[in-house]
């Protein structure tokens, strides 16, 4: 919601600067999203009278002015704007004034004739308006005053964010309400002239669903003049809250929606038929007619508002209609009606219809106000438009009406939650400041809210509203008393954060996502699973459960590569929600940790040679890193495996012994372009039970004496991978001697045959009571030799 600062201090003024006066805001619960000025300053400008206006001799439609500013002498201005005329006051930036934008005023000769300043638009003054030409001020505005100081530019535009729940301050007169009970004030006090009829004229109500319109109030206005312009303060007020000025009507009526937080609506008189006005539920096939002659069939049940025969607008919403004002109109019905928020609320999101009116309907609107906003804005045409007004017609139905319900506030509730003790009179203090009517006896308090606090119906509500009225930033600094509990935690149990610190070294950050992922993204990834789809999602994006945590890492990478990240190193934590095959409503919830790389293996720098990609043995690292801090590394095996999200020459599944406990891969070329990835992306996931245990390792004397290395190379088929030719090493291993096997080299080409390779595999030796004879390093390295050759048909070199 954005609204204008000075507004809100005619109400209630603090006196407190602008910028407090936003903390304020915040800290009572309305994030302050943006504190700017209306306009830059500018000086120089006054306002002035063009008392004469004539043709330019050499230019079409450019005139020629004498412009009075106050002072004894006319200035002569050039001036091109459409709407030039005579007897009109003006915004006149004289000789050396200075505009918003920098610009200064200096004589200029256009065409043979001196202009001695300019007349101002909008814009030019740094003001946002839809208006074309110079800027036409009413006929009272005073001669020669600061026009910067006239339209009380020296304002500032607040933007709120206002919660769900309180509908009430979705008005100036709600905010002020707030600010009156944070700075002890008292609020100004509503003055709406009283409205004598001067005409008879009324017209039948008819509700025929009182349970969802419990209150309607209607009057006619007749002989209205809608082509009188907007006064200068109201269009100025709705431009500053961010509203277009329209007519005379709908602004008004925009006006005392934004001041008292009340929808108005207006029809035109002469096209309702039958004389009688109906709220009732919309017939099969009904149609509504719109403003462009488009048509919108209406649904069964919903509620509309019709003459006898046909429906003039849905409830709750300002639908542009072939009823509503025009032009032409002269005489109006308006409209102030209470309908109930759960059945706007329902029928706006129906028709994908959310506008001033079903935004506040939805929310709420103070019922006890709906004949004052009808007088205020009776009151406000009647002085600026004129209007024969006619007698309030009143449809109220009480019992069906929302009424305040009386809560129990108890001191030992109240200090329990709230953790520290306010004085029993501030409390009470604060609640009348609320508008509270309280009654305090034996720690007990009876409360009843006032009808527009309509979010407040149990006894945590109120002690909220104490709680933030007496000020989170007053909260008490206690120490906490605690006794000192060892960790019970399995000494052989890693705690995430470990896994955590350990990325963040290696460049990773990390994000948290939402359990509900985007449907389609992850049925990319995941096409042979069937997730849980949430009946009643908040958005098509969050329609499922996740299956893994690649959809929202994934996602994080396209938001940033769409504003030009290249490179990004992210990871997350989280549990993903996996069905059983054989288990009817039965869900695994895993705890996993996956992470994802892009862009390149380096940052760019002005030595580097070769601008290198990160692949598939970048991540890879990482993640051989982080397993091994369970010192299982020397059981982790990484096997090829075919993923659909993944490349099929770039993936594998992460083994520990015999059970799969993850993937790592880069996404494969089609699911990239699919999902507009820019650069090719490498993802891996882990499930944290199956590595969150760790071996302790154990405490060993160091060899004192030297260690030897031999090299074995023998010729095998390519389909044999290294890791087999290791494994099959350790399987004769002596670990007094042999110590560590490593793959030193990988040769093909000159000498080799086609579809063979040549693995020269390192071999280490150490004993910890002897110095190695040649006799023993030559026996085990025979050994391997053999069992080699047996294993995989090769041929040493």
């Amino acid at each position: 919601m954005k609204f204008s600062e000075m507004w809100i201090r005619e109400w209630i003024n603090p006196p407190i600067s602008s910028i407090e006066l936003a903390d304020q805001l915040t800290m009572a619960g309305f994030k302050v999203n943006e504190l700017k000025p209306v306009t830059n300053i500018f000086y120089g400008v006054v306002i002035g009278e063009i008392v004469e206006c004539k043709m330019h001799p050499n230019l079409h439609n450019v005139w020629i002015t004498k412009v009075n500013n106050g002072d004894n002498k006319l200035l002569n201005i050039v001036c091109n704007a459409p709407n030039c005329r005579k007897n009109i006051r003006v915004a006149v930036a004289q000789i050396g004034a200075m505009l918003p934008d920098g610009r200064k005023i200096k004589l200029k000769t256009i065409q043979g004739k001196q202009s001695e300043g300019i007349l101002c638009t909008f814009s030019e003054l740094g003001i946002t308006s839809h208006t074309v030409g110079i800027i036409e001020l009413p006929i009272n505005a005073p001669i020669g005053e600061n026009f910067y100081n006239y339209l009380r530019l020296n304002d500032n535009i607040i933007e709120i964010n206002i919660t769900p729940n309180r509908g009430d301050c979705l008005s100036v007169i709600g905010i002020s309400r707030e600010i009156a009970a944070i700075n002890h004030l008292k609020l100004k006090k509503i003055k709406i002239e009283s409205i004598i009829p001067t005409i008879n004229d009324i017209i039948p109500i008819s509700i025929e669903v009182p349970d969802a319109c419990p209150q309607f109030f209607g009057r006619i206005l007749k002989n209205i003049h809608i082509t009188s312009p907007t006064p200068l303060w109201i269009a100025e007020k709705l431009r500053r809250c961010g509203i277009c000025s329209v007519n005379i009507v709908i602004d008004i009526v925009n006006y005392v929606l934004l001041e008292l937080g009340h929808p108005i609506h207006v029809f035109d008189y002469k096209k309702i038929d039958g004389n009688v006005i109906r709220i009732r539920f919309s017939e099969t096939g009904e149609i509504l007619t719109l403003s462009d002659n488009n048509s919108l069939k209406l649904l069964p049940n919903t509620i509309v508002i019709s003459d006898c025969k046909k429906p003039l607008s849905i409830a709750g919403t300002i639908t542009p209609n072939k009823y509503s004002i025009c032009s032409e109109t002269r005489h109006i019905i308006l409209q102030s009606a209470f309908f109930t928020p759960s059945v706007i609320a329902s029928q706006s999101t129906l028709y994908h219809m959310h506008d001033l009116y079903s935004f506040h309907y939805a929310r709420g609107v103070d019922p006890s106000i709906s004949k004052l906003a009808l007088d205020r804005v009776t009151s406000l045409l009647i002085r600026s438009c004129g209007g024969y007004p006619g007698p309030i017609i009143n449809m109220t139905n009480k019992s069906m009406l929302p009424k305040p319900t009386n809560i129990i506030l108890h001191r030992t509730k109240l200090d329990k939650i709230i953790g520290f003790s306010i004085l029993d009179s501030e409390i009470t203090h604060i609640l009348k400041r609320l508008g509270f009517q309280t009654e305090f006896s034996d720690n007990i308090w009876k409360i009843l809210p006032p009808t527009w606090r309509f979010d407040i119906s149990i006894e945590e509500n109120l002690i909220a509203e104490i709680t933030r009225i007496h000020g989170y930033n007053n909260i008490p600094f206690v120490s906490l008393c605690t006794n000192f509990i060892t960790d019970r935690s399995h000494v052989s149990t890693i705690p995430l954060s470990r896994i955590k610190n350990l990325l963040i070294d290696r460049g990773y950050q990390e994000i948290m996502t939402y359990s509900f992922v985007n449907y389609n993204i992850q049925k990319l990834l995941h096409p042979q699973k069937i997730p849980l789809i949430l009946k009643n999602p908040i958005t098509s994006e969050m329609s499922t459960m996740r299956l893994s945590l690649w959809s929202g890492l994934i996602k994080t990478v396209i938001y940033n590569q769409n504003r030009q990240q290249k490179q990004m190193k992210l990871f997350e934590s989280g549990i993903c929600f996996i069905p059983q095959k054989n288990a009817e409503n039965q869900v695994n919830q895993d705890l996993m940790i996956a992470g994802i790389r892009s862009g390149l293996r380096f940052n760019e720098h002005w030595d580097l040679t070769k601008v290198c990609p990160v692949d598939f043995y970048d991540i890879k690292g990482d993640v051989e890193a982080l397993l091994n801090i369970t010192n299982k590394l020397h059981c982790i095996r990484f096997k090829k495996y075919t993923h659909p999200a993944l490349h099929s020459g770039q993936s594998a599944a992460i083994y520990l012994k015999n059970i799969c406990i993850g993937y790592i891969g880069m996404i494969h070329p089609t699911v990239q372009m699919k999902l507009n990835l820019r650069s090719q992306v490498l993802v891996f996931e882990l499930s944290w039970n199956m590595i969150s245990q760790f071996t302790l390792p154990k405490i060993t004397t160091i060899s004192k004496f030297p260690k030897n290395f031999r090299d074995i190379s023998i010729i095998v088929p390519n389909k044999v991978a290294s890791e087999s030719v290791i494994i099959e090493c350790k399987k004769i291993a002596n670990e007094d001697q042999l110590i560590d096997i490593k793959l030193s080299d990988v040769y093909t080409g000159q000498n080799i045959a086609k579809g063979f390779k040549s693995f020269t595999i390192r071999l280490f030796f150490q004993s910890k009571t002897h110095t190695l004879k040649e006799e023993e390093i030559s026996d085990i390295v025979n050994k391997c030799s053999i069992i080699l050759k047996k294993r995989f048909h090769g041929t040493l070199r």
